[in-house]
């Protein structure tokens, strides 16, 4: 009798501890929820290139991660909207795609309770306010920050086009990282003896009242680090082609797009980069705790835009190249 009181007792110590480790491990059948912040169309990649990589490392849609995917918002006054809807749903970890989005993110998420923030990119998160710190945060904001270049940028554009004096440089002044690639631009513009034409959009306006601003005698166009205006990168190809102007573009995207070359970041590795911190948070690791990482520059050339523009480039600039286009979209 004792014996079978004693196994009785055994089996029910037994499942007990089955069911605390269960308990104390987590539900595993149970998906890690992130939700996506886009501002813009270009924010795509970002996000493609995130789930890309997280799916390498062991995640899979619909049986341990859960994506909540909404649409750029495609304007700053949509995002609070988007991210206090994300919040109700009391996400794991927010990916954010911008400096303003980042911003908002920020602002809405000062309180004891919030999900913790990694964001892919912002330009300078320091001059931003995001961060106090790049090697600890501190808080629950981490991410990928972009690389200086917006001055080797305006190098590059004379080196491939030579006869270059007069640039135009639309931007938002709502924008941090647009403010800082114009900073960056102003300073080798006058190293380099050219005229940098800068155009301030007025809020309110569209894209198109800077293409109604680039003066008649500009010789190229340069495109700041302004996500919305990364966006209307059709817009700009379209008068550029027309008027026989090169574009020095922010990324690989407007490059695949039509722009004559970039000197800068790739959005699908920047996604990538992202997915590596996310990965560590939802292993535990405080956001606060890892350091700002820094995106890298490539050079990236179009050589049918280059071909149409009748431009020559030279066999050492296309040497240095990461990546070249040969067709137009």
């Amino acid at each position: 009798m004792n014996k079978i009181l004693a196994i009785a007792l055994l089996a029910a110590l037994l499942g007990l501890a089955g069911c605390d480790r269960g308990e104390l491990s987590g539900d595993k059948s149970t998906p890690q929820v992130i939700a996506m912040v886009q501002l813009t169309e270009v924010d795509r990649s970002t996000v493609a290139g995130f789930q890309e990589e997280m799916a390498v490392l062991g995640y899979q849609e619909g049986k341990n991660i859960t994506y909540l995917p909404v649409p750029p918002a495609g304007s700053i006054d949509k995002l609070e909207g988007i991210i206090k809807g994300h919040l109700a749903k009391h996400p794991d970890l927010l990916l954010v795609s911008s400096t303003p989005a980042t911003q908002m993110a920020k602002r809405l998420t000062a309180t004891d309770k919030k999900p913790p923030i990694v964001f892919a990119p912002v330009n300078d998160p320091l001059a931003a306010d995001i961060v106090t710190d790049l090697k600890h945060p501190g808080g629950h904001i981490t991410g990928i920050r972009l690389p200086t270049g917006d001055d080797l940028r305006l190098q590059w554009l004379v080196r491939i086009a030579p006869l270059t004096k007069r640039v135009f440089l639309p931007y938002h002044a709502d924008d941090k990282s647009a403010l800082k690639s114009v900073e960056m631009a102003s300073v080798a513009a006058d190293a380099l003896g050219i005229k940098l034409v800068s155009y301030s959009i007025p809020a309110g306006s569209s894209i198109a009242a800077a293409i109604a601003a680039i003066p008649p005698d500009v010789d190229a166009i340069f495109l700041p680090r302004d996500s919305r205006i990364e966006a209307a990168i059709a817009d700009f190809i379209a008068v550029a082609t027309a008027r026989r102007l090169p574009i020095a573009a922010p990324s690989l995207t407007q490059v695949e797009s039509g722009a004559l070359f970039s000197y800068g970041f790739v959005h699908r590795d920047i996604g990538r980069q992202a997915a590596r911190l996310a990965d560590q948070i939802l292993k535990g690791v405080a956001a606060g705790d890892l350091p700002v990482e820094m995106a890298e520059n490539r050079l990236a050339i179009n050589l049918a835009t280059a071909r149409k523009l009748g431009i020559s480039i030279p066999s050492d600039i296309l040497l240095q190249a990461e990546h070249l286009v040969r067709e137009l979209p």
